[in-house]
C-alpha cells in the first residue's frame, strides 16, 4: 500500500511539473507571437535559460524578407550594435587586469594617429565624447577597410569637436576600442570576446540572437 501511494505521489508530482511547464512554454510563445505581430519581425531566433537549463527554444518566421527560408537552429543574424556592450565589458576586464586605464591616451595603443587625435583618452571613446569624425559619415570608406586604412582617410578630417567639450554617437570610437583590445592582448577583436566573455559556447554556434 505505502508503495502505491509513493508511485501515485510521484505520477501526481510529474504531472504538476509536466503543466506547469506547458502553461510557462505557452506563457512565454504567446508574449514572442505578441511582440513579433505588434513589431512587423519577419523572423526570430529565441533561447530563455533559468539556473543554466534551457527552458524554452523555439524559432519563428523566415530568415530574410527575399526568400521564404524557415528560421532554424542554423540560421544566422547580424548583430549590430550589440557588439558594442561585448567590447565595452572587454574594455572593463582589461582595466580590471590592470593592462588598460581610462586615462590612457588613445596613442598609447594605436600608430600612426592623427594630430587632433594624440590626446583623446580611452574613456573619450566610451563616452563618445572623442570629437573624432565619424567614419560612416564618409561613402568612400568600405566596411572592408582595415582600421589603419580607414584612420589614414579620416586624418583628412577636421574634428567635430574639441575631445572633452561635447557628446555625439560614434562609430569610430568603437572601431579604435577594438584596435586597443587586439593590440593589448595580441588576439583578434573576435577571440578575445569569445575567449572572455562566451568560453562556455561553441565557437561554431550561434552565439548572439539578434531579429532578422
Amino acid at each position: 500500500m505505502k508503495q502505491i501511494l509513493l508511485t501515485a505521489l510521484a505520477i501526481n508530482i510529474s504531472a504538476t511539473a509536466f503543466s506547469q511547464q506547458t502553461n510557462q512554454f505557452k506563457l512565454i510563445d504567446n508574449y514572442v507571437q505578441e511582440a513579433i505581430k505588434t513589431n512587423q519581425i519577419p523572423g526570430l531566433a529565441i533561447g530563455v535559460i533559468k539556473d543554466g537549463e534551457v527552458i524554452f527554444e523555439q524559432y519563428y518566421g523566415t530568415e530574410n524578407l527575399e526568400d521564404a527560408k524557415k528560421v532554424s537552429p542554423s540560421s544566422m543574424f547580424r548583430i549590430y550594435s550589440t557588439s558594442k556592450l561585448m567590447t565595452d565589458v572587454g574594455v572593463f576586464q582589461l582595466i580590471e587586469q590592470g593592462k588598460l586605464s581610462l586615462e590612457d591616451n588613445v596613442s598609447k595603443y594605436v600608430d600612426n594617429l592623427p594630430k587632433d587625435w594624440q590626446h583623446v583618452k580611452v574613456k573619450n571613446l566610451l563616452t563618445h565624447s572623442s570629437g573624432m569624425p565619424d567614419f560612416v559619415a564618409f561613402s568612400d570608406i568600405l566596411p572592408e577597410y582595415s582600421g589603419p586604412k580607414t584612420i589614414e582617410r579620416l586624418s583628412k578630417e577636421k574634428m567635430d569637436f574639441k575631445t572633452g567639450n561635447e557628446f555625439r554617437y560614434n562609430q569610430t570610437n568603437y572601431m579604435l576600442l577594438s584596435m586597443i583590445i587586439e593590440r593589448i592582448t595580441g588576439q583578434s577583436f573576435e577571440d578575445f570576446i569569445l575567449n572572455n566573455q562566451f568560453s562556455d559556447a561553441k565557437k561554431s554556434s550561434c552565439l548572439f540572437i539578434k531579429c532578422s
